[in-house]
Formats: structure tokens, C-alpha cells, sequence
């Protein structure tokens, strides 16, 4: 039907979709080097916890919302992963109504270099 309708797709992954695979794929097919992504909790959490989040751009409005099962920004990460990602301010910017807009880089660990023997 995409093919029929001329809609461009990507397929990646066989029983799930790979979201590394997929973004190489937009680079490589399409051109598209930088996305946005303004999803929910889990696929947030999903391309985080796929090494392919490289900065955070984040509005806080004010005001408290205590209700429960209110999604998180960032969800489903595996419970294997003991440390929280670790995050650099770039800049903040205070806008209307006491909102913050904060913008984070993601601080990816450094490479071990290996002192020869």
C-alpha cells in the first residue's frame, strides 16, 4: 500500500524494530542526519537506551502534577542499567510564566585507553 500511495518507509529489524538500523538508514537513504523526537516515556527511553539521544531540550512549567501513572519523560529503560545517564547543561532560558526552557547534552563515557606494557 506505502509502495501503491509513492510513501517513502523504512523497515529495520524482524520482530522488532532496530532503532539504530533505522536511523542509519534514514541517513543513508534519505539524507536525514538529525531528528526530533517528541515522543512519550518509552520511546524516549528507547532511543536513550540505544546510545541515539545526543542532547535534551526541556520545557519546565510550573506547577506540581502528583497523579499517579502519569508517564515519565523517559521510560522502559532495562533494569539492568544501574547508573542514571549522566547529563551537561548547555543553556537555560527563562520564558513567559516562570517557565524554563533547559537544554542537556548527553555526556557519553570516554573511551579506556590502553597504556601499552
Amino acid at each position: 500500500m506505502l509502495r501503491q500511495k509513492e510513501i517513502s518507509y523504512v523497515v529495520a529489524g524482524k520482530s522488532s524494530v532496530d532503532l539504530r538500523k533505522a536511523v542509519d538508514r534514514l541517513g543513508k537513504h534519505f539524507g536525514i542526519h538529525t531528528l526530533l523526537l517528541e515522543g512519550g516515556g518509552h520511546i524516549n527511553g528507547a532511543f536513550l537506551q540505544a546510545g541515539l539521544v545526543d542532547e535534551l531540550s526541556l520545557l519546565v512549567v510550573p506547577g506540581i502534577d502528583g497523579r499517579h501513572d502519569i508517564p515519565a519523560v523517559f521510560d522502559g529503560l532495562s533494569p539492568s542499567k544501574k547508573k542514571a545517564v549522566p547529563l551537561k547543561l548547555t543553556s537555560i532560558e527563562r520564558h513567559k510564566r516562570d517557565t524554563l526552557w533547559l537544554r542537556y547534552e548527553v555526556v557519553r563515557p570516554k573511551a579506556r585507553s590502553r597504556i601499552p606494557s
